[in-house]
């Protein structure tokens, strides 16, 4: 019999209050609102007296298309048109008695509600009075805060790529953080009024345009970027906008793509840049042989638009192309050395080199930091007891070996010259490690140390175009249809190439395909009755693989055993090693994400008297699938622990991969001590997840009088749980909701969810975790809100013609953060697992990874059941039926979940300062609530002394449930955020050839709940289930606060030329000194917080953080100096002085030398942030000559210098990912030679000046 699917009870619920309000709609007439990317203009007709005109005629014409609409002024004189396009237009007036009175040069921005108040003079009907409208300085209507960007200044201020999302930033509360790993900074991404920057919402033409990939696999936030010479306008809301926009808390960046016109238009480009033309890398100009990476890179295209049928029919469409070869500048890593190789690795000398100072085991004994030690000696002693391999009494107890080398165990002082030390006996070498290590490139300098430099290009080759066509078949219908399409690959290479690679997630062979289409219908039942249906579909594919993705039977070359042989899932596993740079590739390879969304929107708007009335709902239907295996080929680490020292930071990983473990060599020593330190793998599956949003909204604007306008709405948003299709997903719910009790939630229907490991099940039972199968919460898993009403209100007052205050409060709800494929319940056992096996048992710190993990007696094991690389796969048991669950995580995310909510107020006034120049002041706050963010789970509740041995598995009384992951993922709803801002602009919108936006912000932004992608909370959490501190003990700083930033952008046309102040003449003077202009872009911008955290723990299972020392500079400034590599680096930081932290608790003082004795939670130091990063100062700059050829055609050639005064901006120092490799113990105030150590520029390799040049023709 087969399977009925039941719709879940939130869909039934959200289908029948969508239906509910689209019939209230129904019943109102049909009246309705124009969408969110139009305007609307309003005003009063009044008599020379100041007395209003009821029941004049005013008719609006588009002057750009010629469409009319007519409508009567009311009986206090007030008009409105509303939805009105973007464009210009033109108003006409007569009334009896009066004069007709045409006003002119009507400019309606996006989503401005613009005021044009007309007077009319007593005479004859058939006089006209004409009057040139000059844009309005104030806004006087509405209480929103936001920034347009206009046509001009998008085509002419220098943009580094011609991404227009990038001029978003100009506004006042904007804020750029610091290049991500994610690498969506580069792309245009920003924070507005304190708010996370995936909570930003991107709408083109009206419609959403926002990427819902897990993780912005392709590096943006939003699906297609037009040309900037398709752009007609965009307008960014940060605070306080109506209730006809929602779905997300921060900015809004709603921008229009250029319709067609009464004539014929169009543009060509070309530009063009060269390394040639560039200035050397910071890093690089400090070195003897200054290196600049290539740069090829050409951007070309055409947009051409106008009439299909005069006043009816217009079409307008645009194509680009981007051609562009670029080379990192010189990246260094470490190698294996020219010795090491002609020596078949016997000769480990060079690590000795590469560090300095000494190491004392237990014994007492002291070797040179680097020393190889035998790990088949590892033996424990105990404290003044004589051990009876080397005649010496144990200092304390523990474990020791001794090192490689002719002196024997019993010295006391072991010296490399004296004993020969990390000199390795051949036959204990491992050919197949020999051979992989081969694959390394060759050192290109002497040095032990970051001794080899690449420079790998990176090749992109993108296509996009789009086309608009819009028709009006009649004075009361409007409609309009667009397509944009964008194909992006790219190959981003790794610093080794081949299969060597060495490449992070974010390096590999990349596609992305976008496409979006968007239609909307207007009908006008009356000049003050006006419905709008729109509808729209976007879809991105993005895909990543490694270099030789498509290549199989690569591991079986070097003995590795089990790693799946599936397409794109080719190449080595990852290698990480203590003292070299990673092999093979990485994790999260290969990625396939799509992002798709299906939305309609019916919009309604009834002019009333003093009232205008606007409502309507809104319908997404959202898909995003996900492949993305963490160690599809997994991943091998060697840190050196079973070669050093033990317990010391290993520095010779290289050793412990040579060496095969093998049984002790002295007695009571520990076998197979050895292989690898941790092991990772995971299976391959994709999840097909889904979700709906539905949303209703009303608003009124309301002219109470010619001087006050409120802004009354509601808005109600539903945001339907993540559902995978087919039913593959399940939930952990440690405690509360739905049954107070621990459960494992999984779909009753849909998978094979019943083919779980009886290990799997036998170990809930264990721990105490009901397993759940139902259907009773959907697909879901969880419980989400029902009750998300926002109202927004906002006024606007005409204290004087000059003065304008404004005001507003607003609730906002957002629940479509992209968060990373980690806290997906997708990625949950019996569906998508991942593995981590690390040492277990009471000789964790020695012994292999084996006991009571799946190599422990696996025949393809190694020796004694450790695991090493060349076994692989093939002990690890990937089908769900024969997994072995010990240490598995689970993911989790909050039953009751609720929806994250944001209060956001401002109170604004704005000044005319003259007839162009006006100056505003606000305050703005934000106040973000139940943010989603990933406190995990499964961690200590209480603080544990540092040397209570936190072992696996776990005792119940140290974590709750000892046999599965400790720290599993687990998203919660707990998170908060606020932020107060004084936001000050002057803007100057064009007066003698100079216009200007000055926009300056003074703000602290606090939060508990950092971007989800970017790892949350300023440093983790310390202690996120310990009773009492949990989240809310890190609540400090947001990682994206930044206190100061001022933007500074504008243009100037040169007074020289034809129609200019001077030489307004033709000729050759005017061919020469005419048409110039100049643009710019400062950006000024203060440093962000950096976390200082403990060198050494203070309790077991729980973060600390270093304490500030009273008194002491924490920042030094830019500073150079030479490091112990001879390496000239900058230093943001360096007094070591500057922090301490807490003494180890139930551990010796002189764990920590200088620690504090602290007690209680003070113990895990202070909260995160306690220092900042350099700040970003940048100068962008160009300069145009104008040609007109005819009265038609013109020419522009352009000059423009980003980064023109060349100043280097530092990353921050520790800061490594989206390939910068950071500097080792930037952040360890103990480490004095590294302390603040700087290791890249900000922006590299784009940082360094950069010129460009292009040519454009107008037509």
């Amino acid at each position: 019999m087969g399977h009925k699917r039941m719709i879940p009870n939130w869909q039934r619920v959200s289908i029948q209050i969508a239906l509910t309000c689209f019939c209230l709609l129904l019943l109102q007439g049909r009246s309705a609102f124009g969408q969110v990317d139009e305007g609307a203009i309003t005003g009063t007709v009044l008599d020379s007296t100041g007395a209003a005109v009821p029941n004049a005629n005013v008719t609006l014409i588009n002057t750009d298309q010629g469409i009319t609409i007519e409508t009567k002024s009311n009986a206090t004189g007030g008009y409105t048109f509303s939805p009105v396009k973007q464009g210009n237009y033109t108003i006409t007036v007569t009334a009896q008695g009066f004069s007709k009175t045409t006003q002119k040069n009507v400019h309606v921005d996006v989503a401005q509600t613009l005021q044009v108040n007309v007077s009319l003079k007593l005479g004859a009907a058939t006089e006209t009075v004409e009057v040139n409208t000059a844009p309005p300085l104030l806004q006087t209507e509405e209480a929103s805060v936001g920034q347009v960007i206009g046509a001009q200044e998008v085509n002419a201020l220098p943009l580094n790529g011609r991404n227009f999302t990038f001029l978003a930033q100009l506004g006042a509360g904007m804020q750029t953080p610091q290049a991500d790993t994610r690498g969506n900074a580069a792309s245009g991404a920003f924070s507005a009024n304190g708010l996370r920057p995936a909570q930003n919402n991107y709408l083109l033409d009206g419609i959403d345009n926002n990427s819902n990939a897990v993780d912005f696999l392709n590096g943006t936030n939003f699906i297609i970027l037009p040309p900037v010479d398709a752009i007609q306008e965009f307008k960014v809301q940060t605070a306080d906008f109506s209730a006809e926009l929602g779905r997300s808390a921060g900015a809004v960046l709603n921008a229009t793509i250029k319709s067609g016109t009464n004539s014929l238009h169009g543009a060509a480009w070309e530009f063009f840049r060269n390394d040639k033309l560039d200035a050397v890398d910071w890093f690089e100009k400090n070195t003897t042989s200054p290196f600049k990476g290539a740069l090829r890179l050409n951007q070309f295209g055409a947009s051409v638009g106008g009439p299909i049928i005069k006043n009816k029919m217009f079409f307008f469409g645009d194509y680009e192309g981007k051609r562009r070869v670029q080379g990192n500048t010189s990246g260094s890593a470490t190698v294996p050395t020219a010795t090491e190789r002609s020596t078949n690795y016997t000769d480990l000398t060079a690590i000795l080199a590469a560090n300095s100072g000494t190491e004392t085991d237990n014994l007492g004994r002291t070797v040179p930091k680097g020393t190889v030690m035998d790990p088949a000696t590892t033996r424990r002693v105990t404290q003044g007891q004589l051990d009876p391999v080397s005649g010496l009494a144990a200092t304390a107890t523990g474990y020791v070996r001794d090192p490689f080398g002719s002196c024997p165990a019993s010295t006391v002082t072991f010296t490399a010259a004296a004993c020969g030390l990390n000199n390795l006996p051949a036959g204990r070498i491992d050919p197949n490690a020999v051979a992989l290590l081969n694959l390394y490139p060759n050192p290109t300098n002497s040095s032990p140390n970051n001794n080899f430099a690449s420079s790998p290009k990176l090749y992109e080759h993108e296509n996009t175009f789009d086309t608009r066509f819009d028709f009006n078949p009649t004075e009361k219908e409007q409609i309009f249809f667009r397509f944009s399409y964008s194909d992006d690959p790219q190959y981003i290479p790794g610093p080794f190439g081949g299969i060597a690679d060495g490449g992070s997630f974010q390096q590999g062979i990349q596609t992305a395909k976008s496409d979006q289409a968007v239609a909307a219908w207007t009908h006008v039942f009356s000049p003050s009755t006006v419905n709008q249906v729109r509808g729209g579909f976007n879809h991105l594919h993005t895909t990543r693989f490694g270099p030789v993705g498509s290549e199989m039977g690569i591991p079986a070359k070097y003995g590795i055993q089990g790693i799946p042989q599936v397409s794109e899932n080719g190449g080595l596993p990852a290698f990480g090693f203590g003292g070299l740079a990673t092999l093979g590739s990485n994790n999260f390879l290969p990625s396939d994400e799509v992002s798709q969304t299906l939305q309609v929107t019916d919009d309604f708007t009834k002019v009333y008297g003093k009232h205008n009335f606007k409502t309507g709902i809104e319908y997404q239907h959202v898909k995003f699938s996900t492949l993305q295996p963490a160690w599809s080929r997994g991943q091998f680490d060697y840190n050196g622990s079973f070669t050093d020292v033990v317990g010391k930071n290993g520095t010779n990983g290289i050793a412990q991969f040579l060496l095969q473990p093998e049984a002790a060599t002295v007695p009571n020593g520990i076998d197979y001590s050895g292989g690898s330190d941790q092991v990772y793998a995971s299976n391959i599956n994709k999840t097909y997840d889904e979700k709906m949003y539905f949303a209703s909204y009303f608003q009124d604007d309301w002219k109470v009088n010619s001087k006050l306008t409120l802004n009354l709405g509601l808005r109600w948003d539903f945001f339907g749980p993540i559902n995978e299709q087919n039913g593959g997903q399940a939930n952990f719910v440690p405690s509360g909701a739905p049954d107070n009790k621990p459960e494992y939630l999984i779909p009753a229907s849909g998978k094979d969810n019943r083919a779980l490991s009886t290990s799997f099940t036998d170990l809930l039972a264990k721990d105490g975790i009901s397993l759940v199968s139902t259907n009773k919460y959907g697909q879901g898993l969880v419980q989400t809100q029902k009750t998300n009403f926002a109202p927004r209100v906002g006024f606007a007052y005409e204290v004087t013609p000059k003065l304008v205050t404004r005001g507003g409060f607003g609730m906002f709800y957002n629940s479509f953060e992209n968060q990373g494929y980690g806290p997906n319940i997708g990625e949950n056992y019996p569906f998508v697992y991942n593995f981590d096996f690390v040492p277990q048992g009471t000789d964790s710190a020695v012994n292999p990874v084996s006991i009571n993990t799946p190599f422990a007696g696996c025949p393809t094991g190694g020796p004694g059941g450790t695991a090493t690389f060349e076994s692989g796969f093939s002990c690890i048991p990937l089908t769900p039926t024969a997994v072995q669950a010990n240490g598995l995580g689970l993911q989790g995310l909050q039953f009751d979940y609720q929806t994250p909510r944001t209060y956001s107020a401002n109170l604004t006034f704005q000044y005319s300062l003259t007839r162009t120049l006006s100056a505003q002041a606000s305050y703005v706050f934000t106040d973000g609530q139940n943010l989603q963010t990933g406190v995990g789970t499964n961690n200590v509740s209480q603080l544990w002394p540092l040397n209570h041995s936190l072992s696996d598995p776990y005792p119940n009384n140290e974590i709750p449930f000892p046999d599965f992951g400790r720290g599993s993922s687990y998203h919660t709803t707990v998170g908060q955020s606020r932020y107060n801002g004084l936001q000050a602009k002057v803007e100057e919108q064009y007066a003698n050839g100079l216009t200007f936006l000055l926009a300056y912000t003074y703000s602290k932004t606090l939060s508990d709940a950092g971007d989800l992608l970017n790892g949350g909370s300023q440093g983790g959490y310390r202690a996120p289930d310990v009773p009492g501190l949990g989240p809310k003990f890190d609540y400090a700083l947001a990682d994206f606060d930044i206190r100061q930033v001022l933007h500074f952008s504008g243009g100037y046309e040169l007074p020289f030329g034809k129609n200019r102040r001077y030489m307004n003449t033709g000729g050759v003077a005017n061919v020469v000194l005419g048409g110039w202009a100049v643009n710019w872009i400062v950006v000024l911008q203060g440093g962000q917080p950096l976390n200082i955290g403990c060198p050494t723990g203070v309790t077991a299972g729980t973060g600390c953080n270093a304490v500030k020392v009273a008194g002491q500079s924490q920042k030094l400034g830019i500073k150079t100096r030479i490091d112990t590599n001879g390496t000239n680096l900058p230093y943001w930081f360096g007094n070591p002085a500057a922090f301490q932290q807490a003494c180890p608790l139930g551990a010796s003082p002189s764990l920590a030398p200088g620690c504090l004795p602290l007690t209680g939670a003070a113990i895990l130091g202070d909260k995160p942030g306690q220092t900042v990063t350099p700040g970003f100062h940048n100068f962008d700059f160009s300069t145009f000559k104008k040609f007109q050829f005819s009265e038609r055609f013109s020419g522009e050639f352009r000059a423009e210098f980003f980064n023109i005064l060349n100043h280097p901006n530092f990353n921050a120092p520790g800061f490594g990912g989206n390939g910068v490799v950071s500097i080792g113990g930037s952040t360890d105030f103990t480490n004095t030679d590294n302390f603040g150590a700087i290791g890249s520029t900000r922006n590299a390799p784009n940082d360094p000046r950069q010129i460009q040049f292009a040519m454009k023709l107008y037509y």
